[in-house]
């Protein structure tokens, strides 16, 4: 039964205006206003092969703020690493520009061009964590659909986004010293005045990068490099089980293309080996529509095959004791499921273009909260 509506950003968007827009500075800023949640996060793919990402994570659910830090590292052939810990204290300056807690620390210039992460969370707890410095380089204007607000019941959820970028890593993973360099996201999301469960009860999240199959192999590099991205979520069902969703195309490290209606389908539906309880897909199709940045429709399909298990979350056990009573009273089991694909292909429709397709490596992120 619905009790609330959802109304999305992209159906507020009046006839005759753009669905997409550039984000602004003021849309990163950290708001920590109300009841919700808050991150800000660095996606990553390195040309040594390492994917994952480090966030900052802030929820006020109670009468205290939690503040989180979250990092997934993943080097093919070698364990995945996914770490989160206790942040304790956020402290961010008065234009947003820094922003730090234990462990992490996030740092803009002036123009949001240039982003220093520096995270030792791992290192800092024992001698075999994580510690990796990262250089994010700005390549293209941030976007968001419509305001980027979606309106749940009485609550909002925004994301924005700056697509694409280089990125430069140093560090240490698995006892490994690693330098490398590749392609990189940002992602501010916000919920204000709804619990973080009520605004989706499924999400889909890829951030796949990869080049045209054309292109030889001894061309391709970070810099020639396209990307593909999806957040999508479903409200719960009495919010109107709504899709909610953002994607976007880069080629070269430049927005293509802005992507606002983006439909996942599930399939070959298993048992999850691991304990977790859930039903998983073995297969999900992504299949995006939208428009070029000069205003050709575009396209988007993507028969993903996540089949490499990278991490399963178990939120409850990784919440702390008070917080996770509170959503325990209410979920019944929230997790995570991290995959990665190493023989992905997006394929690319654009109007008055041949098709082509792009092959490449795929972070997969399934989140189901029922």
């Amino acid at each position: 039964m619905v009790h609330k509506k959802t109304i999305t950003a992209a159906s507020l968007v009046q006839d005759g205006h753009p669905m997409a827009t550039q984000s602004v500075l003021s849309d990163f800023a950290w708001k920590r206003d109300s009841t919700g949640s808050e991150t800000q996060t660095l996606y990553f793919h390195l040309e040594n092969g390492c994917v994952g990402f480090v966030q900052i994570a802030w929820v006020f659910l109670t009468l205290k703020a939690t503040i989180e830090t979250n990092a997934t590292f993943f080097v093919p052939g070698h364990p995945c690493v996914f770490e989160t810990h206790n942040g304790h204290n956020l402290k961010v300056a008065k234009d947003s520009l820094d922003y730090e807690c234990k462990g992490l620390q996030m740092s803009w210039n002036k123009d949001h061009s240039r982003l220093s992460v520096k995270y030792t969370a791992g290192r800092e707890r024992k001698a075999s964590g994580v510690s990796a410095s990262f250089e994010f380089v700005r390549k293209s204007d941030g976007y968001k659909i419509g305001d980027g607000k979606n309106y749940i019941g009485e609550g909002t959820a925004a994301h924005y986004f700056y697509p694409a970028g280089e990125i430069t890593a140093q560090g240490e993973i698995n006892g490994a010293k690693f330098e490398s360099k590749g392609s990189a996201m940002f992602i501010h999301a916000h919920s204000a005045n709804i619990m973080p469960y009520n605004v989706g009860a499924e999400w889909n999240m890829i951030f796949f990068v990869g080049h045209p199959e054309s292109m030889p192999k001894d061309k391709r590099s970070a810099e020639s490099a396209s990307a593909y991205h999806v957040l999508q979520y479903e409200t719960p069902e009495s919010y109107g089980s709504v899709n909610c969703s953002n994607a976007g195309l880069t080629q070269e490290n430049k927005l293509k293309a802005v992507l606002w209606d983006t439909k996942v389908e599930h399939h070959e539906i298993t048992k999850d080996e691991n304990g977790s309880g859930y039903d998983i897909p073995k297969n999900i199709i992504f299949t995006s529509t939208g428009k070029t940045v000069d205003g050709k429709k575009v396209r988007v399909v993507f028969d993903a095959r996540p089949t490499q298990r990278l991490h399963d979350i178990d939120v409850l056990h990784e919440m702390p004791f008070v917080v996770r009573r509170l959503v325990q009273a209410l979920i019944t089991k929230p997790f995570v499921f991290e995959r990665y694909e190493e023989t992905a292909k997006v394929r690319v429709e654009i109007e008055g273009e041949e098709p082509y397709v792009l092959e490449g490596v795929a972070f997969h992120e399934l989140t189901l909260m029922k």
